[in-house]
């Protein structure tokens, strides 16, 4: 589900988007590229499309034109993730993204049960003629290796919530349970997530979620994409 966040907040600085002060060591481990090593294991592990194809992650980001964006969220009934999704939709849809230069491919990977993915592609992208590519890390070995952590909570509502937290969380409970026996299936709720941006197979920037609403915003985003 979703989990409390409160307070209004503007500041969209690296260190900002959401906690109480931290030493300079907290404010930039969320930023800090993984080892040649950890990464290179990732990338072998697989990750699941919505019919249970596997694939090694490194195969969304290697050998492919452009620059790649992944974007880990949460379970896949996190209101605020879900909320996340549809604020990068208006915001970067894919057709903008093509044509950015080099061109940008977003992808979507969440840590559920494969068969969440038909449902959460419609609740987060019905404004997109053509979706995001969505896979799962079902067993979270990817999450693990890249260092996203497991943390609730969250003292601040950032600019992508759009609706109350309470609303958030009331729309989470009515999707687990409207899914049936899919509704156990979306994931670890304590998992976090994070954006990992790879261009010509090289990871060039990453930001971790620090809590249960610490997306990076599309300022942040914008100026990692070059897009300003």
């Amino acid at each position: 589900m979703a989990e409390v966040a409160t307070e209004s907040k503007t500041d969209k600085s690296p260190a900002a988007n959401g906690e109480a002060p931290m030493n300079g060591e907290q404010q930039e481990a969320h930023y800090q590229l993984p080892d040649a090593k950890a990464l290179e294991e990732a990338g072998n592990l697989l990750v699941r499309d919505e019919n249970g194809n596997e694939t090694p992650f490194k195969s969304l980001y290697e050998n492919q034109p452009g620059r790649r964006l992944c974007v880990f969220v949460r379970h896949f009934y996190c209101g605020h993730c879900e909320e996340y999704v549809r604020y990068l939709a208006k915001h970067l849809p894919p057709e903008k993204l093509a044509s950015a230069s080099p061109p940008i491919t977003l992808t979507i990977i969440g840590c559920g049960d494969p068969q969440c993915i038909p449902d959460y592609r419609t609740r987060t992208m019905s404004s997109l003629s053509k979706p995001y590519p969505i896979y799962t890390d079902r067993d979270r070995a990817i999450y693990t290796k890249l260092g996203m952590i497991q943390q609730l909570g969250g003292e601040t509502k950032p600019e992508y919530l759009t609706t109350s937290v309470t609303s958030s969380v009331v729309s989470s409970l009515k999707n687990i349970i409207t899914s049936g026996p899919k509704g156990f299936k979306g994931g670890n709720y304590s998992q976090n997530g994070g954006e990992w941006l790879f261009e010509d197979g090289e990871l060039k920037w990453v930001r971790r979620m620090r809590n249960s609403a610490d997306h990076a915003l599309i300022e942040e985003l914008r100026d990692a994409l070059g897009m300003q």
